[in-house]
Formats: C-alpha cells, structure tokens, sequence
C-alpha cells in the first residue's frame, strides 16, 4: 500500500495534545529574542513555575548565572537546525532550587510560516546526584582498598614495609638482578639487649625505641632502597644496585644514627646507649640465592653480637671463619 492510503498515526497525532502531555518542561521559543512564546503544564510541576507566568519572559533568567553564555550558544546552534541539539543546563526552580537540566532544542516550523525553538527539557537532578554520590562512594572504595593493601605490606607500628613486604621485593629484585646482571645487598639489623630494654621500662617505651630505631633507617636509606621491619626488633633493609662497600657505608650511617639517637632511659643499657648490631650481605659474591643472601645477612649481625654489639659486620670478613658457609 502507499503513503496515500496508509497514514502514519503520528502524522495524524494532534500537536497541541502531545505538547500538553509531556511530563517533560517544554518551552516554545522566540528564535530572535529567545522569549517564552508558550509552555507546557509540565512547567509547573518540575521547575515550580505556571506557564502563564512564563509568556514572553526571557529563558535566560531560569538559567544559571555561570550558564547563560553557554545557553545562548546551544540556542544559536538550535534555531539552525531541525533535528535536536542535545546539552545539559543548571536552571533554578522557583523555590531557589538548582536543577540539572538534559535538553532537547530544535527549530520548529509552525503553519503561520514562521517558526520557534522546541525546547523539551528533562530534570536529571536527583539521576545526577545519584551518580554524584557513586563517585564518591566508588573513590573512598578505591581509597579504602588503597589503604587496606598498604595495611597488608606495612609494619602498623613503625610504617616500615612488613616481612611479608620485604620477601616480595627481595624476590623481585633478586630476578631483576639475574636478569640484567646488576647486583644488591642486604642489610640486617637488631637492637641490641632489647629484652632487657623492655623489662626495664615497659612495652610502651620499647615500642618507642621501636618506633625511633625505624626512623633513624628511614633518614639514612635511599628512596630506592626497601627498609621494612623483620620482626621483634630486627630490621631489614634492601639496596638494589649498591656493593657491599656501599652497604657497608649505609650500616654504619644507620648504626651511629641510633647510637646518637637520645632515647628516653638509654643511659640504662648496657652500652650507655640504644645500639644495633648490623650484618651485610652481598649479591653475587655472597651467594646466588636469595634466602641464602638473607641467611648471610644475619649470620654477619651475630657475629657482630659476638664481638660485642653495636657494630657492623660483612659476610664476606666471616665467610671463611664459618663452619658451613651459606
């Protein structure tokens, strides 16, 4: 059949019943002036506003302020065209409410000849604010998540990566270094007479010793290098890329830095003073495997306890002294 005999309903549909229908805000607008030349009782129940009062005022004013260039644009574009320009508006309700706007505007020939700009507008404010809030609860997720996989890898007490942390890492490195034929060491450290530290003065001030011991590493470690605590009070550090002569001089940078570190009741100690004894160990003059790197590393601070704390020690010095190397 053709057009002549089959009508389509909706050319056959009444405009002004559809206009009045549409639960959207829908304005009819002068293509010049840009004056409410009609409205729709939609009007009224989304922006608080009856049509009456709306003829031949100016659209501008229900715009927000910081808006209106952006307005008058779209509208520009909009009287040109006869398909609709889709964009987004803040318009203000009656009661001083901010509302997000989605709108439809195009040009639109009426039977006079002349022709207006069809403005259908759909509130999104509370779609929007919706979305607003998922952002914000999608960020303090990310940021919830981020904390609880820093908690994972971090000492709660001292903030220094934990030993879960550290085997990661030294792994890692390790690979790295076998891969690209580069090298590290690993430093150990202990507090030394630590016990005794903590029977004298309680948990509470041994956890500062604790707490200060991390920091002096943390002032005398390089942004590449890993320091995390081991465990107790034995520390760890990682120095990806430096010699046991480089590690050697950090060790004791770290050593006189807790030696001069005026802990409260240190004058207590053994030694007149809080002290560390270090060890150092070497990739790959030491060993090839990683843990047996560890176990170097803490075979030299033993040493360095045997000899009288509050000294570093390097493997290398003890290896052949060493009933079974590592």
């Amino acid at each position: 059949m053709s057009d002549e005999t089959v009508k389509r309903p909706s050319r056959l549909a009444n405009y002004w019943d559809l206009f009045e229908r549409l639960r959207d805000p829908t304005l009819m607008l002068d293509p010049e002036t840009y004056a409410i030349r009609d409205a729709n009782d939609a009007c009224e129940a989304v922006l608080g506003r009856a049509p009456d009062t709306l003829l031949d005022q100016p659209i501008l004013p229900l715009v927000a302020e910081r808006e209106r260039a952006a307005m008058e644009k779209s509208l520009r574009v909009a009287r040109r065209r006869y398909y609709p320009v889709r964009f987004e508006s803040r318009w203000t309700a009656a009661d001083g409410r901010e509302l997000v706007m989605d709108i439809a505007a195009c040009a639109l020939a009426l039977q006079d000849g002349t022709s207006v700009i069809q403005l259908i507008s759909r509130d999104m404010t509370h779609v929007r604010e919706a979305e607003n809030k998922m952002q914000r609860y999608l960020l303090e997720l990310s940021q919830l998540n981020r904390k609880l996989e820093e908690l994972s890898i971090t000492d709660e007490l001292t903030g220094l990566a934990n030993v879960r942390c550290f085997k990661a890492q030294l792994e890692q490195e390790h690979q790295r270094s076998g891969r690209y034929k580069s090298l590290y060491s690993v430093i150990f450290c202990d507090v030394d007479h630590f016990k005794k530290y903590n029977d004298r003065n309680g948990h509470p001030a041994g956890d500062q010793v604790l707490k200060g011991v991390a920091d002096a590493i943390k002032r005398e470690v390089r942004t590449t290098d890993l320091a995390a605590r081991y465990g107790g009070e034995e520390f760890v550090v990682l120095c990806p890329g430096v010699d046991e002569a480089g590690a050697a001089i950090l060790a004791e940078r770290i050593r006189r830095r807790v030696a001069e570190t005026p802990f409260a009741f240190a004058e207590a100690q053994p030694l007149g003073h809080v002290s560390l004894s270090l060890g150092v160990a070497h990739f790959p003059s030491d060993s090839t495997d990683p843990a047996k790197i560890l176990k170097a590393a803490d075979l030299a601070l033993y040493h360095s306890k045997h000899q009288g704390r509050d000294r570093v020690t390097l493997y290398s010095a003890i290896r052949d002294s060493l009933p079974q190397a590592a």
